[in-house]
């Protein structure tokens, strides 16, 4: 008889094969990820695993929602962090790259992973949507207060494709090495929340002749 296990020894295994299963994902991509390749790497019976996620589909959602909820974590914290709302979007931008820069992999199989139906993944869902929360709740009350000027929905969507697109850039290994890449994100969120800003703050000033020249 197979033995009982308990909540914790259930999510404990789950997540000991979500981290081989990131693993296979950086060295093979999601085709290098399977149930049977996962029992190899965990010395395990090539049934078990198929006690925890009925399929590969199963574990990349799985393993995706960890993920999402690892950088919505993220967020909430920088959030939390900064208490003035004229640098809150700032602050989140900031640490949303920061994610991406200290767990490629992690993004990588949040945002190049797809998986259409998410009817049948409610718990990744739900932490997609907690993961944008901070952005939306920021933006809105930025905009409530004048500090921001647009529609908050595309506000988020503007401020999210410019900070992804750079990270996606850096991953792809295609900014070469002229400028080091956390200075180029600070130009790049400086310059975004700038345009969108009511009025431009000090720290977001210009660029001068000479930083316009030297690029």
């Amino acid at each position: 008889m197979p033995k009982v296990l308990t909540d914790e020894e259930i999510q404990c295994f789950r997540n000991r094969m979500c981290d081989h299963a990131l693993a296979s994902f950086a060295k093979s991509g999601v085709e290098g990820i399977s149930l049977r390749g996962l029992a190899a790497d965990l010395s395990c019976s090539r049934t078990t695993p198929y006690r925890y996620f009925k399929n590969k589909a199963d574990i990349l959602a799985a393993l995706r929602q960890r993920e999402f909820a690892r950088v919505a974590d993220t967020l909430e914290e920088a959030l939390s962090l900064e208490p003035s709302l004229h640098n809150q979007l700032s602050a989140l931008c900031h640490a949303y790259f920061n994610f991406a820069l200290e767990y490629p992999d992690s993004y990588r199989v949040m945002y190049s992973v797809s998986q259409p139906d998410l009817s049948k993944y409610t718990a990744l869902e739900s932490e997609i949507l907690r993961s944008s929360a901070p952005m939306r709740q920021v933006v809105k009350a930025s905009v409530s207060a004048g500090i921001l000027k647009g529609d908050p929905i595309d506000i988020c969507y503007v401020i999210w494709a410019g900070v992804h697109g750079l990270i996606s850039l850096h991953l792809s290994h295609m900014l070469g090495e002229q400028r080091d890449i956390t200075r180029l994100a600070s130009v790049m969120i400086s310059s975004l929340v700038r345009s969108v800003s009511v009025a431009p703050t000090a720290s977001d000033s210009i660029p001068n002749l000479k930083q316009v020249n030297d690029i």
